[in-house]
């Protein structure tokens, strides 16, 4: 059984969450409810359970003060929300799951799923470490060689994409005279927000993001194409729609003139 803890301000969400579980998921066990973040904390640290489905904006305080009130975080998140663009961005960038409200079957089948992935303290620990940092020093979780890895979003050169995979080639922060290059089982659009919130990042093509600060060389044939420093020299196409829009980035952010 995995017993849980349902953290939410609205008395019809948690009434139709606890529905769902009981009804579909036998092996979930909800051992508390609350609806403000005082009173969570105070359970969660008393039962200590393994999972919690928690809301992000629960007035005066969020679902971020409640990990950072909890005396441990020996526990799993399913963050719930109405979308709020940069929470979810920041959470995405940790790992972590969510679901929107409303709360649908097939979306908590899918999240509960993933909770048998289990190395959220490291996850949770990036998340608020990457609220009280510039932008420039946050990192990203990617799952690579069978474990979970963070690597500083500055360090990230850029990322191609063949749709079902996404390849990011990143300065080795040990060795920068070496790249590491890790493919992680996921479409360019998840990271598309993600990358752009956290840092200089512009989507070029359908197939490449790049990181405004490592192009080494910018050239204006056709649509154009673009150098990296990855050091494979290999040619990334800046799309014809995409053109004037980058020019336009570029001057923007005066790194051209």
């Amino acid at each position: 059984m995995i017993s849980t803890v349902i953290v939410d301000d609205d008395v019809f969400h948690i009434e139709a969450l606890t529905k769902l579980l009981k009804s579909h998921f036998s092996q979930v066990k909800i051992v508390a409810v609350s609806s403000n973040v005082p009173d969570a904390v105070e359970k969660i640290d008393k039962l200590k359970p393994q999972l919690i489905f928690l809301d992000i904006e629960m007035s005066p305080y969020s679902g971020f003060d409640l990990l950072e009130m909890v005396s441990e975080r020996n526990f799993e998140v399913i963050f719930t929300t109405a979308y709020q663009q940069y929470a979810i961005q920041a959470i995405k960038a940790s790992a972590l799951d969510y679901i929107e409200k409303p709360v649908q079957i097939n979306d908590l089948k899918e999240a509960l799923a993933r909770y048998r992935e289990k190395t959220g303290n490291n996850r949770i620990r990036n998340l608020l470490t990457n609220f009280n940092l510039p932008l420039n020093a946050r990192a990203i979780a990617l799952y690579n060689k069978g474990g979970l890895n963070f690597y500083r979003v500055k360090d990230i050169i850029r990322c191609q994409s063949d749709n079902v995979y996404t390849e990011f080639f990143i300065f080795d922060r040990n060795n920068k005279s070496s790249i590491i290059r890790v493919e992680v089982s996921k479409g360019l659009s998840y990271y598309e927000d993600i990358l752009t919130s956290l840092g200089s990042f512009y989507r070029v093509h359908n197939k490449h993001i790049v990181n405004i600060g490592h192009i080494r060389k910018y050239t204006k044939e056709e649509g154009g194409f673009l150098i990296m420093d990855d050091q494979t020299n290999i040619s990334i196409p800046v799309a014809r729609a995409r053109k004037d829009d980058f020019i336009r980035y570029l001057k923007s952010n005066g790194i051209a003139i």
